[in-house]
């Protein structure tokens, strides 16, 4: 018995260690906004301007479980010297007086304190921590470009119970500012030439530009009227928002001035041209000369020539496209125009000679191939080519863009040509005849390495697997399985990749893909072509109940913890009451049915035998 109870104690002491060292390691959400003395929400709009995320444990012994979410404890001992913290709590106890105010009916003594005792913060200083370079920021602006363009579109007044600046919706302040970003930067980018991709896709129209040397990337939504959805938690969306104005902010600043500054210096220099003075000119390569030639030849692309835009197609993105590759928009169709850029059957106003109507997509096919494309396929009438986005494949085959695509995506280790759609290959022979299709195994970008290499992988990885059973810190076992995965994606070779292809193990072609999908939509018309009408409103109902019931798995989802409980305890309620119900329901069917009687005494039901 004591040896029992000796062992009890030895697994209690264990566990508590465990517990000890995790809590000395990580924190729920709970208890850092317990510990920083402010309310959930001020803590989420914490972490996203300091760029924190949770954290996943390697280990869950000694945690608070797997539902909740975690963070570093030294993450959290940071945030506790953010002058910004000191600022949320002000704003907090400001909010609570203001209140008091203003529930006493006290509205100039409210109004006087408003003026004089509203805390004001900055977050300049969070971007230049988060950002220490000029490139760093101009690195991460896709995100902040598409956020922006999106409220930009959107209207004021959408609900988000925010407390940025004490308001609890998008204020129509903040919409300006959106709209203003998002025409100073098309501006920029049409001033400076930057544009160098485009795609028309479901969501918006994504576009690439070259910014300083870095890829930019960003979304921009069609121009309609848009509902903000009811589902969508604004007020997560907004913390970012305040973020991403600044960030985008400082950015066309300091790109608006070196603008200014390369200008005002090409304008000195053609004075002293004509001056008669000398022009300081560094010699080239020839690479350097060649790259420079193909590039003045992309911006180039609609120089000369005149579009004018149909009222039916988006006039903005239309004309950004057009004046970033030195093109010309006129206002009405006069003779001076030589393309007109139509998405409908027919022009009500009839057509005019010497004018190519042709179809949106056709000044897109054109950039992202920098060349101009026949405009047969893309005319009235015609039934419009694939359209292919240049983002995983390089349309042009230029070895630049080839190599920069390879580096993008070199997690994916079977890039075969197989993968480029027939479309790309009849784009490349029309802008150079002597294209030939290479064989598909050519091009496949994988290690060369023989199997006495892969031996060596393996034996590197099973000495990982076996460091991995010591005590490490949290950052070299990250630092580890990076390496396991990059070890894990090298080791399949040629030969490899060949014996798969045999077996007949390689992705479907797209031809493949678009049979199954128009096999499985027509079997689902002729099983609907069937139907009769019950049969049909039984699918209706649920269709219904099934998108019901996943917009409430949606809703619990955000739901806060407590709410989240508190509703499936009434979920589970109302379950039993209905069982209750239906069981009631069916005794008394059997009651009329005459199956059986009810006991006046005992108030139960009896069931009476059949007889033959």
């Amino acid at each position: 018995m004591k040896t029992k109870g000796k062992g009890r104690g030895i697994k209690k002491a264990k566990s508590e260690r465990k517990k000890k060292s995790f809590k000395r390691a990580y924190l729920t959400k709970a208890q850092a906004t317990r510990q920083l003395q402010i309310s959930s929400a001020e803590f989420e709009r914490l972490v996203i301007l300091k760029g924190l995320f949770p954290r996943e444990p390697k280990r869950f012994e000694g945690s608070s479980g797997k539902d909740k979410t975690y963070y570093f404890s030294k993450d959290i001992l940071w945030l506790e010297r953010e002058p910004l913290l000191q600022k949320l709590r002000e704003f907090s106890t400001y909010k609570k007086k203001l209140t008091r105010l203003r529930g006493r009916r006290q509205e100039f003594s409210a109004t006087l304190y408003e003026k004089q005792h509203k805390p004001h913060y900055n977050v300049s200083t969070i971007l230049k921590e988060r950002y220490p370079t000029f490139l760093d920021a101009v690195r991460d602006i896709d995100d902040a470009l598409t956020h922006i363009f999106l409220y930009a579109a959107m209207p004021p007044l959408v609900h988000s119970d925010t407390l940025i600046e004490g308001h609890a919706h998008l204020t129509s302040s903040m919409g300006e500012q959106c709209k203003d970003m998002r025409d100073r930067w098309l501006s920029y980018i049409k001033a400076t030439h930057g544009l160098r991709k485009g795609f028309i896709s479901i969501k918006g129209i994504y576009y690439q530009a070259d910014v300083k040397g870095e890829k930019v990337m960003w979304q921009c939504p069609y121009e309609f009227t848009n509902k903000p959805p009811k589902d969508v938690v604004h007020r997560v969306l907004i913390n970012f928002l305040e973020l991403y104005l600044q960030q985008v902010k400082f950015v066309l600043f300091k790109l608006e001035q070196d603008q200014k500054a390369i200008k005002e210096k090409e304008d000195v220099e053609e004075e002293d041209a004509a001056t008669g003075g000398e022009a300081i000119d560094f010699p080239l390569s020839e690479k350097d000369k060649e790259r420079a030639a193909k590039l003045a030849k992309h911006i180039e692309l609609f120089k000369g020539k005149v579009f004018y835009i149909s009222r039916e197609c988006p006039k903005v993105h239309m004309q950004f496209v057009i004046e970033s590759f030195s093109g010309r928009v006129a206002k009405t169709l006069d003779k001076s125009v030589t393309h007109c850029i139509i998405d409908r059957p027919e022009p009500s106003e009839g057509t005019q000679v010497g004018v190519d109507y042709v179809r949106p997509q056709w000044l897109f096919d054109c950039i992202n191939a920098k060349g101009l494309l026949p405009v047969d396929e893309y005319l009235l009438g015609k039934t419009l080519p694939p359209h292919i986005s240049p983002f995983r494949i390089s349309i042009s085959n230029d070895a630049d863009e080839v190599k920069e695509l390879e580096g993008a995506m070199a997690e994916d280790r079977r890039i075969l040509l197989d993968d480029i759609p027939d479309r790309v290959h009849e784009i490349r022979r029309m802008l150079d005849p002597s294209y030939n299709q290479a064989n598909p195994t050519a091009d496949v970008h994988l290690s060369d390495d023989d199997d006495d290499d892969e031996d060596e992988q393996d034996a590197h990885e099973n000495g990982l697997a076996a460091s991995d059973s010591e005590s490490v810190s949290e950052d070299d076992e990250e630092e580890r399985s990076r390496v396991k995965e990059n070890i894990e994606r090298s080791k399949t070779s040629k030969k490899k990749l060949s014996k798969l292809l045999v077996k007949g193990d390689n992705k479907p072609t797209e031809k493949e893909i678009a049979e199954k999908a128009r096999e499985e939509l027509a079997k689902k018309k002729e099983e609907r072509a069937k139907e009769d009408v019950a049969s049909r409103k039984k699918r209706k109902l649920e269709e219904l109940e099934a998108k019901a019931d996943a917009d409430l798995q949606m809703k619990k989802a955000v739901m806060p913890t407590k709410a989240r409980k508190l509703f499936t305890a009434m979920e589970i309620g109302n379950k039993r009451r209905k069982k209750q119900l239906k069981s009631l329901e069916d005794k008394r069917e059997k009651v009329r049915e005459g199956s059986a009687v009810l006991d006046a005494k005992t108030k139960t039901l009896k069931v009476l035998k059949k007889t033959k």
